[in-house]
């Protein structure tokens, strides 16, 4: 009964036209990126030879009392038959591989932010399943929670430590630069792989699988800095990283035309509202040139 009591403003022909292209653009450019994310994940994959293979979780097996010894869990799901078929496939991987311990920087130094100083805050919430980041907080350093303590850059890969969101891994771009994210957050960059295929890497099977085996605990599950420098990374030829590369960063640049495409679309109707149809329909026309983009 409410929304069928909101006042609508009724727009001209024209301008709504302009704002449901706008709209249509930005939902092609929306699913763009996720199909420019789907390639990236194919060229690993079918790399590692790992594009077709489905893991499966079994039921019962059986383990050796000395594994559960060797490896100090005890827990059933550490053992779980299809991680190792998937450390065996990659042990096998024909360029070789190493743990992440080897090839990454992890930052897990904390930073004490100023209390006068404004931050830029990156949290769990802010971080989408595919890999968006969804804004940040900005607050003054006496403001923010205990847990921002990690200082990040341009570059740099996060990666949630927390079982039940370790999928919600994010590249840092300019933007974000010295920004701060909690402590909740694995934050690494590498010499050997460039951050868009260990962004790829972590976010896909390879990553993911060896993620939620390394994760204990009892009342909140996470994984440890140990467990996750013991994760194998294949040691992917620059050839095929550079293919990665181009495809996240277009991906990103697909994501950020969107986003923009949307606060044009949102503006410009304020205006319209809040002015007069001809102004924001100027706006538009001036935005959409900055950004290149003709509808």
């Amino acid at each position: 009964t409410y929304l069928k009591d909101l006042d609508i403003p009724k727009f001209s022909d024209s301008f709504c036209k302009t704002i449901n292209d706008i709209i249509v653009l930005n939902f092609s450019k929306l699913e763009s990126s996720k199909i420019l994310y789907r390639q990236a994940d194919k060229i690993l994959l079918d790399e590692l030879s790992l594009y077709e293979w489905k893991p499966k979780q079994r039921l019962s097996f059986i383990k050796n009392f000395s594994a559960t010894h060797a490896s100090d869990r005890i827990d059933a799901e550490y053992f779980q038959p299809q991680y190792d078929e998937l450390l065996s496939r990659i042990r096998r991987y024909k360029e070789g591989c190493k743990s992440l311990g080897e090839i990454v920087n992890l930052k897990n130094k904390n930073f004490q932010p100023q209390d006068e100083v404004s931050y830029r805050y990156i949290e769990l919430a802010n971080i989408s399943a595919n890999g968006n980041l969804n804004g940040f907080i900005e607050s003054l350093g006496k403001e923010l929670p205990t847990r921002a303590r990690r200082k990040v850059n341009d570059g740099d890969v996060i990666v949630s430590t927390i079982e039940g969101s370790l999928s919600s891994i994010a590249l840092i771009t300019k933007d974000l630069d010295n920004a701060l994210c909690s402590t909740g957050f694995f934050v690494v960059n590498s010499k050997e792989i460039n951050s868009e295929t260990l962004f790829v890497l972590l976010k896909s099977l390879v990553g993911q699988l060896q993620l939620k085996k390394g994760c204990s605990g009892t009342i909140l599950t996470a994984i440890s800095d140990d467990e996750f420098r013991r994760i194998l990374i294949p040691c992917i030829p620059t050839s095929i990283q550079n293919d990665i590369k181009k495809k996240i960063t277009e991906m990103y640049e697909a994501r950020a035309l969107s986003k923009s495409l949307l606060d044009i679309a949102k503006r410009g109707v304020e205006m319209a509202i809040e002015k007069n149809e001809k102004d924001a329909q100027n706006w538009i026309n001036s935005e959409l040139i900055k950004l290149d983009v003709k509808l």
